[in-house]
C-alpha cells in the first residue's frame, strides 16, 4: 500500500473534530450522568485563540527609497464637460452658429460681407454728371471732380469697402457738387459693406474745397470714421441721421445749415474749427461728447442735447446763440470758455455735474431754467454778464457759484423761494463775506416766471 500524505490543514481539521467529539463525551459524563460531580452547576469556559505573528519586515536595500504606492491612473475628462466662456443655449430651439469662432476674435464679432450690388465702382473718378440709384458698392474711393455733379436718387443704398489689396478706408470725396435727394419714406443709406456696422468701418463723405450748393436730404450715415467732413466747403441738410460713427459732422473752415437732424452713439457728435454752424430742430443724444467747437460761430435753435457722457456742448473762443434748447442728463450741459453770446429760453436740468460752466466768457442769459442738476446751476469763473427772468431751483450743490473776480448780475430771477436767507444759502460768493459781493441777486422775483421753460 502506497504512503498517503495529508496536508497540514486537513490534519488540523481532523484533530479539531476529534477534540470536539471527546469533549462532548466528557461533558455528558460531567453534567448528565447519574453520579456526575457537576450535575446542576454552572461552569464558565474561556478559550484563547492565538493570533498569527505579523510578517517580518524586509530590510531596505542601501541607498534606496521607500516605494510610493501608485494611484490608479484616470483618463482625461471629456472637453465637453469642462467650463467654457461661451454661454449655453437654454432654448432648445435657439439657432446655433455652424462655424466655431476662435477665442481671440470674440471681441469683434464676425460679420457678413455684402458683395452683391447693382453697380460696383472701384477707385473711380467721376468727371461728368452722374446719377446713382439702387444698391451701389464702392470699393476704394469715389471722387467727384470739380466740374461734375453727383446726384443720388431716393432709396439708394451706397455701401463702402476697401479696395482689393488696400487697407485704406473707403470714402466718397466731393470736389464738385453732391445732391442727395432722399425722402422720409425712401431715405438714402451710406454704410459699410458689412452687416452690423461699427464706428470706423469706412471713411465717410468728404467735401473738399466745394463751395457749391451741396445738399443731403433724409440721409442715414452709419459706421463711418466721420459722417460728413467738410474742408473749405459748405452744405445743407434736412433729416440727416448719423449714428455709430466716430464723429458725426466735422467742419473745418466750412459752413453748414442743418435742420431736423439726429446724431447719436458717436464718439463726438459735432466738431467745429474756424467754421459756422446753424443747427435747428435737431437732437444730439448718447454720444461721448455732443459738440466740440473752437474759434467758431454756431446757432442752436430748438435742439435737444441729451444723455451725452461728457459735455453736451463745449466751446472755446466762439460766438454763440442758443435758443429754445434743452441740455438734459449730460455730465455738464454746457461749457463755454472765452468768446461771447447769449442764451434764451433754454433748459438745463438733471445734468450729472453743473448745468452750465462759464469760464472767461461774456454772456447774456434770459428766460432760462437751471433746475435739478447734481452740481451747481451755473458755475462762474471770471465770467462777465447777466442772467435775468430765469429759474434756479433744486440744484444739489447750489444755484450759483462764483470762483472768479468778475462781477455778475443775477437780478430779477426766481430762486425757488421768496425767503432771502434761503436764496443766499444757494448762492456761493466768497467775496460776500468781505461786503464786496460780486453776484448781485436782489431784487428777485417772488414767483416763477411763466416764460421760463
Amino acid at each position: 500500500m502506497k504512503n498517503i500524505r495529508f496536508s497540514p490543514a486537513f490534519t488540523a481539521r481532523c484533530l479539531l473534530l476529534g477534540c470536539l467529539i471527546l469533549t462532548q463525551a466528557g461533558c455528558q459524563q460531567l453534567f448528565h450522568a447519574q453520579d456526575a460531580p457537576l450535575k446542576g452547576q454552572t461552569v464558565t469556559v474561556s478559550m484563547t485563540v492565538p493570533q498569527p505573528p505579523p510578517p517580518a519586515a524586509k530590510p531596505l536595500q542601501q541607498g534606496s527609497e521607500q516605494p510610493v504606492p501608485q494611484k490608479n491612473p484616470q483618463s482625461p475628462l471629456d472637453s465637453r464637460l469642462l467650463p467654457t466662456e461661451t454661454s449655453l443655449h437654454t432654448d432648445p430651439l435657439a439657432i446655433r452658429n455652424q462655424v466655431d469662432v476662435p477665442a481671440t476674435s470674440q471681441s469683434k464679432p464676425a460679420r457678413a460681407v455684402i458683395d452683391k450690388a447693382g453697380t460696383v465702382l472701384v477707385n473711380k473718378t467721376v468727371a461728368e454728371d452722374m446719377v446713382l440709384r439702387g444698391t451701389v458698392l464702392i470699393k476704394g474711393a469715389l471722387v467727384v471732380a470739380p466740374q461734375a455733379t453727383l446726384r443720388i436718387d431716393p432709396g439708394t443704398r451706397i455701401l463702402f469697402a476697401s479696395a482689393p489689396g488696400s487697407a485704406e478706408l473707403s470714402r466718397l470725396v466731393v470736389q464738385g457738387r453732391i445732391v442727395a435727394n432722399g425722402t422720409l419714406q425712401q431715405p438714402i443709406l451710406f454704410a459699410p459693406a458689412l452687416n452690423q456696422p461699427l464706428a470706423g468701418d469706412w471713411g465717410g463723405v468728404v467735401l473738399l474745397n466745394s463751395e457749391k450748393k451741396n445738399s443731403f436730404d433724409h440721409c442715414r450715415i452709419e459706421g463711418a470714421q466721420t459722417g460728413i467732413e467738410a474742408h473749405f466747403s459748405r452744405f445743407s441738410g434736412r433729416g440727416v441721421m448719423v449714428t455709430k460713427s466716430r464723429t458725426g459732422i466735422a467742419l473745418y473752415d466750412s459752413e453748414a445749415g442743418l435742420q431736423g437732424c439726429s446724431i447719436s452713439r458717436c464718439d463726438r457728435g459735432g466738431r467745429l474749427a474756424d467754421s459756422e454752424l446753424d443747427l435747428r430742430d435737431s437732437t444730439l443724444q448718447e454720444n461721448r461728447q455732443g459738440i466740440d467747437a473752437q474759434r467758431s460761430s454756431f446757432t442752436l435753435s430748438s435742439v435737444k442735447v441729451l444723455n451725452n457722457s461728457q459735455e453736451g456742448v463745449a466751446a472755446d473762443q466762439c460766438r454763440f446763440r442758443l435758443t429754445s434748447s434743452q441740455f438734459v442728463e449730460n455730465r455738464s450741459g454746457l461749457r463755454l470758455t472765452g468768446g461771447d453770446g447769449q442764451l434764451f429760453l433754454c433748459r438745463f436740468s438733471q445734468n450729472r455735474e453743473s448745468g452750465a460752466e462759464l469760464v472767461g466768457v461774456r454772456v447774456r442769459i434770459s428766460n432760462s431754467s437751471f433746475i435739478q442738476n447734481s452740481g451747481v446751476g451755473i458755475l462762474l469763473e471770471n465770467a462777465r454778464g447777466s442772467v435775468v427772468g430765469s429759474v434756479f431751483s433744486d440744484n444739489r450743490a447750489g444755484n450759483l457759484q462764483n470762483r472768479g473776480s468778475e462781477p455778475f448780475a443775477a437780478l430779477l430771477n426766481w430762486w425757488g423761494s421768496a425767503d432771502e436767507k434761503q436764496i443766499l444759502a444757494g448762492i456761493h460768493d466768497p467775496e460776500r463775506k468781505n461786503d464786496t459781493a460780486l453776484i448781485l441777486f436782489a431784487p428777485f422775483l417772488k414767483e416763477r416766471p411763466v416764460t421760463a421753460p
